[in-house]
């Protein structure tokens, strides 16, 4: 029997071939293929394999046996589609991560008023010097007895026309500067405390405090209202929690600042003024009135005219922002928490809460001590941490001279609004707290009944309330977080 497979076999050549010849085990031959199609050769059978096993629905259509060709264009053409609008819906996901990423929405449409405090109430009367004292006494009290003349008369006339001192209304000092030789002798008051001055020449509580009642209830007004400085001068402040006592008070007694459950006329704070016309001079008449936070220093004043009665009818507008925004910028959520002390947009007073309102009391002292060199405490707050001088009575002719740019407050973006038909300004770009407390009030003024109160011509009653016992409160929240993004299917169809 012959077996073929028993012949012996030819060895393989170390150098050449046999040239193909039938009988002889061939050498494979090289592959001369380079770049892109050996790729796609060594990667075809396992991508095959990939498309045959793929989760990824219509995928293995286009290595199926079975198929014909123009079904495998079809769902070609399907899984190209697909993709191509996956990769639109994910560009426009993305554009919204990148810039639509915070919303407020509406949190509760009946939160209580006692959730949050009573707002601090400042009265500024526009007549606030005891002339009496002013012209009998205060010149030798603060410049000795052996003062000059001269100096006794740059004292008396400089703080009779500053006697309603404000920061945006500097402008009245104009009789005193125009005067050359008080300006030039205005050194002589420079060894002088101003700020301790007005308060020596400042009308006492007694003096045009008449009553007071807090939620309907009798109180002595010149234990509830502090003195305190503002942008405005010196007011008598209630509920305030700036100065150190109050501030003690505020850590020892949790119902402080004060807060009310009740809305409504003689539910909050009801004040008669009645000014003794003897320590006046006729001129400036009325109070203004500033509503701020507890822990502001200062907030925009509203005139309330005399022998009238004044009431102020108040709704709260609470935002709260949600921990989770941490993760934009301020600029990107418009706020700032109190703790990014660190962030290059946070400006605040030193030891003060952040508010919006002290951050543009910060905006404006920087102003002043920028164009001054000094800072004028009688406005502003002084404290260790300050690394400026204070404005000395001489010093008060460059805030005189700078009184246009003290006057106004200009945000960064309002030139591409609004014409401004002067360069001076203070400009002031401030984020709001990221726990924002905001007031709206509406003043309504009627003529005083006089027979009704039993007091005399020149009382002013001020009646400030909350209009109603519930408020909206706002939330501000991501609307749209890197958990979403990742969130969008690579593929619609599955």
């Amino acid at each position: 029997m012959f077996y073929p497979l028993e012949l012996p076999r030819p060895r393989r050549p170390i150098n050449r071939d046999y040239g193909g010849n039938a009988g002889l085990i061939q050498t494979p031959k090289q592959d001369d293929r380079r770049g892109p199609q050996k790729i796609l050769r060594l990667m075809l059978p396992y991508l095959k394999d990939y498309a045959a096993t793929s989760s990824v629905h219509g995928i293995r259509y286009l290595t199926e046996p079975k198929m014909r060709n123009f079904e495998r264009l079809i769902w070609l053409v399907i899984l190209v589609t697909t993709s191509i609008g996956a990769v639109v819906v994910y560009v426009d996901l993305s554009d919204l991560y990148q810039s639509v990423r915070i919303q407020t929405t509406i949190k509760n449409t009946m939160l209580p008023i006692f959730r949050v405090s009573f707002p601090s109430i400042a009265l500024c009367p526009r007549n606030r010097m005891n002339w009496q004292i002013l012209e009998n006494g205060a010149a030798e009290h603060f410049l000795g007895a052996n003062a000059s003349e001269v100096q006794k008369d740059v004292f008396l006339k400089f703080f009779t026309i500053a006697a309603d001192p404000h920061l945006a209304r500097l402008g009245e000092l104009s009789s005193f500067f125009r005067n050359e030789t008080l300006t030039d002798n205005l050194y002589l008051l420079d060894g002088l405390d101003l700020a301790k001055v007005y308060e020596y020449i400042q009308f006492r509580c007694q003096d045009f405090m008449h009553s007071c009642r807090w939620r309907g209830n009798p109180m002595n007004c010149c234990e509830a209202f502090e003195l305190q400085f503002t942008e405005s001068g010196l007011c008598y402040v209630f509920n305030t929690a700036i100065s150190q006592a109050s501030r003690q008070r505020a850590k020892e007694d949790k119902f402080y600042p004060l807060r009310t459950p009740q809305y409504g006329e003689g539910s909050g704070l009801d004040v008669f003024l009645r000014i003794n016309r003897s320590l006046i001079r006729p001129g400036k008449r009325g109070v203004n009135v500033m509503i701020k936070q507890p822990q502001q220093w200062s907030d925009v004043i509203r005139h309330v005219p005399h022998e009238a009665h004044t009431r102020i009818s108040m709704v709260p507008r609470l935002t709260v922002t949600d921990e989770r925004t941490r993760a934009v910028s301020p600029v990107a959520r418009r706020c700032i928490f109190p703790d990014e002390i660190n962030d290059p947009y946070y400006k605040n007073l030193p030891g003060f809460t952040y508010w919006v309102g002290n951050c543009r009391t910060k905006c404006h002292q920087e102003h002043v001590v920028n164009l001054c060199k000094c800072s004028p405490h009688i406005f502003f707050p002084v404290t260790d941490k300050d690394n400026f001088t204070i404005c000395k009575a001489s010093e008060y002719k460059c805030l005189y001279n700078h009184r246009l740019t003290f006057s106004i407050e200009r945000h960064p973006e309002e030139k591409d609004f609004v014409d401004n038909l002067y360069k001076e300004g203070m400009i002031c770009d401030c984020f709001t707290s990221c726990t924002q407390l905001i007031f709206d009030r509406v003043f309504t003024t009627t003529t005083l009944d006089n027979n009704e109160t039993d007091t005399e011509a020149g009382t002013m009653r001020i009646d400030i309330f909350f209009q109603s016992g519930w408020f909206i409160q706002y939330q501000t929240t991501m609307r749209f977080t890197f958990v979403e993004l990742l969130g969008t299917p690579e593929f619609p169809l599955k």
